[in-house]
């Protein structure tokens, strides 16, 4: 896969997509409050959620003793910051829809 670069004429952009901005990491870090709130419907499991998400190794009873395994929870803040990275893109076309009609 090659990445654009930000002269390039053609193609997407993917350095300014998925370059950090403050907006972003707030989306990220929020949104898993919510994806919790929802797939529940309760306001406890947040922090149980969080706990899942930032644990790399979830200890598990199986009966006769604790065994460590891979926890795949984590792998969630990649679709979360994708979106993130989507409603910042979205928000600035909105804002800035006259320049967008300019570069067409």
């Amino acid at each position: 896969m090659v990445l654009e670069r930000e002269d390039s004429p053609r193609g997407f952009d993917w350095w300014s997509f998925l370059r950090p901005s403050a907006l972003k990491l707030v989306i990220t870090i929020l949104l898993p409050a919510v994806f919790a709130t929802v797939a529940t419907r309760r306001t406890d499991s947040v922090m149980d959620f969080y706990g899942y998400l930032l644990t790399p190794r979830l200890a598990l009873w199986t009966g006769t003793g604790i065994v460590y395994v891979f926890n795949r929870w984590p792998m969630l803040w990649i679709p979360f910051y994708l979106f993130a990275c989507t409603v910042s893109l979205v928000i600035s076309r909105v804002r800035t829809p006259q320049q967008q009609d300019l570069e067409i």
